[in-house]
């Protein structure tokens, strides 16, 4: 196989192509998936709204608090959270399975916008990519 088509045909690539058909049919600001560790998989976005390394800061800090409202709060398996300011503008972190690993995307979504069904369906795509 071609390099050119095996680097097309990467699970990197499938992601962020289907990260940038979301971007720009205006629901997403940025998308980030990080791994269990807070390095990058993959990202699209046009302008950089959020500083990445701050994302994956937030996004590991955010993983100590999901442990934490287990031990203290009885409440397993958090799948989200969501930091709100007072424009509207929303980060949105979704912990998930995925390459035999914990995984959070990381998304930032403009004020009146939604973005659980495109999530949802980009996550699913996730899961089905083969580790």
């Amino acid at each position: 196989m071609n390099d050119t088509v095996a680097i097309q045909n990467s699970p990197q690539s499938l992601i962020e192509e289907r990260m940038k058909e979301i971007t720009v049919s205006g629901h997403y600001e940025m998308v980030h998936l990080f791994s269990d560790e807070g390095l990058p998989l993959a990202e699209y976005y046009d302008e950089d709204i959020v500083d990445k390394d701050r994302l994956a800061e937030l996004s590991l800090l955010l993983r100590q608090v999901r442990e934490m409202a287990d031990v203290m709060g009885q409440i397993s398996n958090v799948k989200e959270m969501i930091v709100e300011g007072f424009n509207c503008r929303k980060i949105v972190f979704r912990f998930f399975r995925a390459f035999n690993q914990e995984v959070v995307i990381v998304i930032v979504v403009p004020p009146q916008k939604s973005y659980r069904a495109l999530t949802n369906s980009l996550i699913k795509m996730i899961e089905r990519i083969p580790c």
